[in-house]
């Protein structure tokens, strides 16, 4: 094992770390000239919000000071997934990635967030994920587990609704490598066109799990929950109107 091994995130996923360990890019980059880097060259490992772009910026601030761009290990970036299966139009907002099939009924994949995940640049507090990120990410691999590997073509648009949630939280999920592994618990078709499931996620850090959380979805007919809904707005508008 190296004798100094440190983490580097990204700005908006650190703003109060007071480590050595974990640094935000900005006090990374800060400290070159300073005691954290010097011979023995530690390893530096990028964390959460430390993508393509964010590494290249380490690798300039290396050159640039005379230290062996070869301190940063690059390790690989999995593949995020696409907006039909987290249902997210900006790649930045993505949160899984790497999504595959271990069981029949268990699943994996990889956290991945971007310095710029928009709840992440809305509320960040100390050095740990919130737990909106973490309910997002929840979210996000229920839908793409759902899209992926339950639903079967239909050629029709299609909504996911959900019906109920719990997150718990067990320690502090840091902004650094996680995974999620993801167990469906029922499956039950209510209909042609209908389709309720309940999984449960646990993020995994260090091989210790952080927080964990379960939904329950209902998969219906565009059409249907348009006609659903629009009924909700009907009842909702007269009643209100009436008081």
């Amino acid at each position: 094992m190296p004798e100094k091994v440190v983490f580097v995130v990204g700005d908006n996923l650190a703003t109060r770390s007071n480590s050595v360990d974990l640094v935000s890019l900005s006090e990374f980059t800060a400290s070159l000239k300073g005691e954290l880097i010097s011979e023995p060259f530690p390893v530096i490992i990028p964390g959460q919000g430390i993508e393509d772009y964010e590494r290249e910026i380490v690798r300039s601030k290396l050159r640039q000071h005379g230290l062996p761009e070869s301190i940063l290990k690059d390790i690989p970036l999995p593949e995020l997934l696409y907006h039909s299966e987290v249902h997210k139009r900006k790649p930045e907002n993505v949160l899984i990635a790497g999504l595959r099939k271990v069981e029949d009924d268990l699943f994996k994949a990889t956290l991945r967030i971007s310095d710029r995940q928009e709840m992440v640049l809305d509320h960040t507090t100390g050095s740990h994920v919130t737990a909106m990120v973490i309910t997002e990410a929840v979210r996000q691999i229920s839908l793409a587990v759902g899209e992926r590997y339950l639903l079967t073509p239909s050629g029709r648009a299609r909504r996911f609704i959900l019906n109920s949630l719990q997150t718990t939280f067990h320690k502090f999920l840091l902004p650094l490598p996680a995974q999620l592994e993801y167990s469906v618990q029922e499956v039950s078709q209510k209909g042609p066109n209908r389709l309720r499931f309940r999984g449960r996620c646990d993020l995994v850090q260090a091989g210790v799990v952080a927080a964990s959380g379960s939904m329950d979805m209902v998969v219906m007919e565009e059409e249907r929950a348009d006609r659903i809904e629009a009924e909700r707005i009907r009842e909702t508008t007269r009643a209100l109107a009436e008081l």
